[in-house]
C-alpha cells in the first residue's frame, strides 16, 4: 500500500494517543484473533502500533462486510466505552498486531486527570463521522465506476498527482466490492473500464498503479465512465 501523508483523522488520533500515553498498556494479538465480537459489552480502546485490524458486520446471509481496516497509528474501539452500549461490529486481527490498549475505567481516569483527553477524543469522533458521511455518499453514487474510483481515490496520498502511486486493497476483492455495495463482477468491470481509459494499470491481485490521479478523482464525481 502506498505511503500516505497524515490525514486530519490521523493527526487527531496522534494527539489522542499522546494525551493517553501514561495510561496505555501494551498488548499483542495473533493473526485472525478476535479483539471483540459484535454484541460484546466489554472491550477497550486500541492504539495500533503494527499490523492491521478489520472491523466488520455479519449480514443475515452469513457474509461479512468490512467497515474499516485500521493500521499503524489508528485509534479505535472506544464507542462502547463512551455510551455503554455493545460493540456494533466485530474486530479481527488481519496480521500479528502490536497495540496499546485502554479500558473504560482507565479512559475515565485519564479524562479526569487531563482535559486534553476529552477534547482530542471528540476530535477523533468528529473526523470519523466525516469519513462515515463520505462513505455514505460513495454508496449513494449510481454506477460501479464512480464508486470504485471514489474508493480508490480515498486511498491516494494527499497531493498525489504523478503516475507513481501503487494501491493495494486491504481485503479481498470480493469483500472490498461488498464494502462498496457492489458485486465482485461489477468491481472487476469498473476496474477494467478505468484501465481501458488509461486511469489505472492492474499489477496483480488487488494491486493497482494509478496512472492518472486527477482522472481517477474526476471519475469518482462525474458519470462519463459510469455506464455498466
Amino acid at each position: 500500500m502506498i505511503e500516505r501523508m497524515a490525514s486530519p483523522l490521523q493527526t487527531a488520533a496522534a494527539a489522542l494517543r499522546s494525551a493517553l500515553g501514561p495510561h496505555l498498556r501494551p498488548r499483542r494479538f495473533a493473526a485472525s484473533e478476535m479483539l471483540w465480537s459484535e454484541g460484546d459489552t466489554s472491550g477497550f480502546l486500541v492504539a495500533l502500533e503494527s499490523g492491521r485490524v478489520r472491523v466488520y458486520r455479519r449480514l443475515p446471509n452469513e457474509r461479512s462486510v468490512t467497515l474499516y481496516v485500521f493500521g499503524p497509528g489508528d485509534v479505535f474501539g472506544f464507542l462502547p466505552l463512551l455510551d455503554g452500549e455493545p460493540y456494533p461490529a466485530g474486530a479481527e486481527a488481519l496480521d500479528e498486531v502490536e497495540a496499546q490498549v485502554l479500558t473504560r475505567a482507565q479512559l475515565e481516569m485519564a479524562a479526569r486527570e487531563d482535559p486534553r483527553v476529552a477534547l482530542t477524543l471528540l476530535s477523533v469522533l468528529g473526523r470519523r463521522l466525516r469519513e462515515a458521511f463520505a462513505a455514505i455518499e460513495r454508496l449513494a453514487t449510481p454506477g460501479g465506476v464512480p464508486r470504485v474510483a471514489a474508493g480508490l481515490a480515498a486511498m491516494l496520498a494527499e497531493g498525489a498527482d504523478g503516475p507513481t502511486a501503487v494501491l493495494a486493497l486491504p481485503v479481498s476483492s470480493a469483500e472490498y466490492a461488498r464494502a462498496l455495495g457492489l458485486t465482485a463482477e461489477t468491481l472487476s468491470r469498473a476496474v477494467g473500464r478505468l484501465a481501458r481509459a488509461g486511469v489505472l494499470r492492474k499489477l496483480g491481485r488487488g494491486r493497482f498503479q494509478v496512472l492518472d490521479p486527477a482522472a481517477l478523482r474526476r471519475a469518482a464525481a462525474v458519470p462519463p465512465l459510469a455506464a455498466e
